[in-house]
């Protein structure tokens, strides 16, 4: 394929609800959509939603290389422009990963390409203040068919365990609990954590520190492991060498990835393998995207996860994407057979720049 014309597209997606972190409530979602079309009309696209505080990329600066690549790109020829995108993506891979999943799909990658529907089980986000609002929040996840809930925590020790208190109290074992704390914590506030914590019904423990800091990461791994609460990297995790550093460190027993970070579908296939070959297990997806990558990350993981997926993102924006869009049911994420069709009126609702490029205009 060549490619014939590039439109890119930088969005802001309001949420139904601020999406409260360790680093700071979310109230929309940044994002950049890669359309790409091919000389023989293959059709493709891709996304990167920006996080402050997840990624170094932002969105400003994020955009202008979006508009920069997409003037070079058409006349190139696919094989040419994913090669590109792989140099690119050692310093900005969610930007890469946008361009480079737009290819995979107007290539009809067969990880996308399927005629039935898939479903995958997805978690549901409990939040709440005390027990009787997360009693009711989480009864209706129940109802909802969520059989894995997430809590965010990472603020303050003494506060965040009162939190995780009143959720075991309110789950009373009838879902496992992710907790995440997005790098909000040292070292030392990790452990006090891991030594206080009842690791009762809790599935793991996702990312206590921050992502460069390999010594806080055995710190808290090995304190974690003497409590029996499995530890999750999540952020320190941007390609295999980082899978092999966390194993030969021992500094988790989960790993996560996300589409955003591994830019291409082979690539996030490839480590999902590797997590498994370095005795690990995987998790999958990005509660903090829109539905390109949900749909995508659901596809990958209908293949080769065996847990409750993270690519929830679609569920809290106000709108969706795709003419047909994402379902939800019994707690799974209804993936429809067929490849989905972007909602042009949804597009330009959100969209805040625009540049699109051809290849007889760039030649």
């Amino acid at each position: 394929m060549r490619i014939e014309r590039i439109d890119v597209r930088r969005l802001e997606i309001p949420l139904t609800r601020p999406y409260r972190l360790a680093f700071g409530p979310v109230t929309h979602y940044d994002t950049i959509i890669v359309d790409i079309v091919g000389d023989s009309g293959e059709r493709g696209f891709g996304e990167a939603t920006l996080l402050t505080g997840y990624t170094d990329e932002t969105i400003g600066d994020s955009y202008v290389l979006a508009a920069t690549i997409g003037r070079e790109l058409p006349g190139m020829t696919s094989a040419d422009a994913r090669a590109r995108m792989q140099s690119l993506g050692a310093r900005t891979p969610f930007v890469a990963t946008a361009f480079h999943t737009a290819l995979d799909m107007a290539g009809a990658h067969p990880l996308l390409c399927d005629h039935e529907t898939r479903r995958v089980p997805i978690l549901g986000l409990l939040q709440g203040d005390g027990d009787a609002e997360l009693g009711e929040n989480f009864d209706r996840l129940l109802a909802d068919g969520y059989r894995t809930v997430k809590v965010k925590i990472g603020f303050d020790v003494d506060d965040d365990l009162r939190l995780l208190a009143s959720i075991q109290r309110v789950v009373a074992g009838r879902a496992a609990v992710r907790v995440d704390a997005n790098q909000g914590y040292t070292a030392d506030e990790a452990v006090a954590l891991i030594r206080r914590v009842d690791p009762t019904g809790i599935e793991l423990f996702e990312q206590p520190c921050a992502a460069g800091d390999w010594q806080a990461h055995r710190v808290a791994a090995a304190a974690a492991a003497k409590r029996g609460l499995p530890l999750m990297l999540d952020e320190s995790i941007y390609d295999i060498g980082d899978i092999e550093r966390a194993a030969a460190e021992h500094a988790c027993a989960f790993i996560k990835v996300k589409l955003m970070k591994f830019i291409g579908l082979d690539a996030l296939a490839a480590s999902i393998e590797r997590i498994r070959a370095m005795g690990m297990q995987p998790v999958l997806g990005n509660g903090v995207a829109w539905d390109v990558s949900c749909w995508m990350e659901a596809c990958v993981a209908s293949a080769s996860i065996d847990n409750a997926g993270e690519m929830n993102g679609f569920l809290k924006a106000r709108r969706m994407l795709f003419t047909e869009p994402l379902g939800f049911d019994a707690g799974a994420i209804v993936v429809p057979a067929g490849l989905p069709v972007l909602d042009v009126e949804a597009l330009d609702l959100y969209t805040r720049d625009r540049a699109a490029f051809e290849a007889r205009a760039c030649r």
